[in-house]
């Protein structure tokens, strides 16, 4: 019986943690690449929205009121829309340069990810033409 050959106790016992700490980590390499794909999908919508917005507002006439910044110096009004789409919220701020007439749009759209408040921001630039 000595010729035998096999596997020992021992030996199965040590193939079965390994194989068991190689599943364990592939299943927590999973939970990480859904966490991370929800998170993109978020941010795709909310660069989604703020484009959207961004088309809106150009398609304004330079002089509309959501474009209006008739606020007295060293104040800033702020214009805010709440989607229903998942709680995010659009804002924006209107600078505008009276010896260029240009209007200079600061559009912030803010979501909440896993408690954590996140922002995208875009700035863009209107003319008189």
């Amino acid at each position: 019986m000595q010729n035998e050959k096999g596997l020992t106790l021992p030996e199965v016992l040590v193939a079965m943690v390994v194989l068991s700490l190689g599943l364990l980590a592939l299943a927590k390499m999973q939970i990480t690449a859904t966490q991370v794909n929800a998170a993109s999908g978020r941010l795709t919508q909310g660069t989604a929205i703020a484009q959207d917005k961004v088309e809106q507002l150009m398609a304004l006439p330079y002089d509309d009121a959501k474009l209006d910044d008739q606020t007295p110096v060293g104040e800033v009004t702020t214009y805010t829309e709440t989607r229903p789409a998942q709680g995010y919220t659009i804002t924006w701020r209107v600078d505008q340069d009276t010896a260029t007439s240009v209007k200079t749009i600061n559009l912030q759209v803010t979501w909440s990810d896993l408690g954590r408040q996140k922002t995208f921001s875009l700035a863009f630039f209107k003319e008189r033409v």
